[in-house]
């Protein structure tokens, strides 16, 4: 699916702008009018014109909430809390300008929230020796009994305030279930204001989440699912394996094992780098930076949240497997894959529903369907409608 740029990179991440129409989190003509100014590959008009359109839009939010029209003004909260997040993405970790188009993305959310007519808590969950913020999300249907409760997971560059889109709240909480979404380590506030660095036993950050949901009046404790998006399609059930607190798993999309990701389709070259020095590895992946978008972006967005160089990256990645935990997932899973997606190879489903103890659900979604993108972007009602049939049947 091609939208705007022959860049990839470029391409899908106007794709994951746009997709979030569905929820009231764009418009696809402030997108297109957006990109239409950015030329290929150029990371900086990328940032001056998604910040435009995110101020543009923040202000028509203020004028309709000054003249009373709350459903105007909730609507262009939400779109520019999007536009804010897609104008940060490409900047380098020490940009000066990240961490206040972050936090205009996180305040143009929580103006949004505010005008929403059903409950939302901003939360504090214990962690260590800190905090994970997040958001729970409660049908006005708990009133009267205990509900089933999803908790949302992000993945490599997603932050917390996206996965009230990226994950559907919306439909959860339509069809009566509650919702958590939260910034792990390595992953939104964490990373940007505490330096928290990703970590690949999450069932240490699950764990904490889960605890604290126990004390909610709201939560039925027997029914509590993990949706883990993108990379958190490792992270959820790598918690699932170790914590039967977790009802049911989604991997949404699936993410078996990130060094078999990373070198599918350049097996020999991976084998080449595996065994070549670190100062070698270190120019080589600067040399591929300079020429290739994708190649940058993942290389500084991985010396980000990894906190290594490329040359202990490959080794790092080794770390993000299940394969040798995921025999002992044993509640329902559900996977879903695209044909097209162009970060995640579909072969590695197959390994991962295979490697599962307990039962499990293939979905791969195709071109046909406008949904075989990474996370089905493009079509995320299709992809939602699948996710919370499966877990009324589930749980």
């Amino acid at each position: 699916m091609n939208v705007q740029f022959e860049d990839e990179t470029f391409d899908y991440q106007t794709l994951r702008a746009m997709s979030y129409t569905t929820y009231g989190g764009a418009e696809p003509g402030e997108c297109l009018a957006t990109v239409e100014n950015i030329g290929e590959g150029d990371f900086e008009a990328w940032f001056t014109e998604w910040r435009r359109t995110a101020d543009r839009v923040a202000e028509t939010a203020r004028d309709a909430l000054d003249g009373g029209h709350r459903e105007t003004a909730r609507g262009a909260f939400f779109r520019a809390h999007n536009y804010y997040r897609t104008a940060e993405f490409f900047l380098d970790a020490d940009d000066p300008r990240r961490l206040p188009t972050y936090e205009r993305s996180m305040e143009t959310f929580r103006n949004a929230l505010e005008l929403l007519d059903f409950s939302v808590q901003q939360v504090e969950i214990p962690y260590e020796n800190t905090t994970l913020p997040g958001y729970r999300f409660v049908p006005e249907s708990s009133d009267e009994n205990p509900v089933p409760t999803v908790v949302c997971l992000g993945g490599f560059d997603s932050i917390a305030e996206e996965l009230y889109f990226l994950c559907g709240v919306p439909a959860a909480l339509e069809r009566g279930y509650s919702c958590l979404i939260f910034d792990g380590p390595g992953q939104g506030a964490p990373l940007r204001i505490d330096r928290l660095r990703a970590r690949p036993d999450w069932e240490a950050v699950v764990g904490p989440v889960l605890d604290y949901l126990e004390g909610e009046d709201e939560v039925d404790e027997n029914r509590i699912a993990l949706l883990g998006a993108s990379m958190g399609g490792y992270y959820a059930p790598r918690a699932a394996a170790f914590d039967d607190r977790v009802a049911a798993c989604i991997s949404f999309d699936h993410c078996f094992d990130l060094w078999s990701a990373s070198a599918h389709g350049q097996e020999r070259v991976a084998e080449l780098i595996e065994y070549a020095p670190g100062v070698l590895v270190n120019a080589l992946a600067s040399l591929g930076a300079r020429f290739d978008t994708g190649a940058h972006w993942q290389l500084e967005n991985s010396s980000w949240v990894f906190g290594t160089d490329a040359a202990i990256l490959r080794r790092t990645l080794r770390d993000y497997s299940l394969r040798d935990v995921a025999d002992r997932i044993t509640c329902p899973t559900l996977a879903l894959a695209g044909e097209d997606d162009h970060l995640i190879p579909l072969p590695l489903v197959y390994e991962f529903v295979d490697a599962v103890s307990g039962p499990t659900t293939l979905r791969v979604f195709d071109a046909e369907e406008g949904a075989g993108e990474h996370c089905q972007l493009g079509n995320l009602s299709l992809a939602h409608g699948e996710i919370y049939d499966w877990l009324d049947d589930s749980l």
